[in-house]
């Protein structure tokens, strides 16, 4: 087994080196094969379709929530209202 310490002194060693003057050109033709993909395009699939097609309508359910949920449009909870209310409510009772 090797030692860490050995280990770690290879690893600095290795980081101490001189880079390869080619490593930062990209290999031949490569840059031709990713212009020709971009260049084919391709037609969207029907999940995609649907997806952009659902999005208005979710924004305007989702907004249409956000409005029926609003405190403004939600009666008040007073008490009073509501003790007037069950006075002026008769209850059933069985006899």
């Amino acid at each position: 087994m090797n030692d860490p310490e050995k280990l770690l002194n290879r690893l600095a060693a290795a980081t101490r080196r001189e880079d390869d003057p080619l490593a930062d050109e990209l290999p031949l033709g490569l840059a031709t094969r990713v212009m020709a993909k971009l260049r084919e395009g391709r037609a969207p699939t029907l999940w995609e379709t649907f997806a952009l097609g659902a999005l208005p309508v979710a924004a305007l359910v989702t907004v249409a929530c956000f409005i029926l949920i609003s405190p403004e449009a939600q009666p008040p909870d007073d008490a009073d209202v509501i003790a007037q209310v069950m006075l002026e409510t008769q209850l059933i009772t069985s006899r």
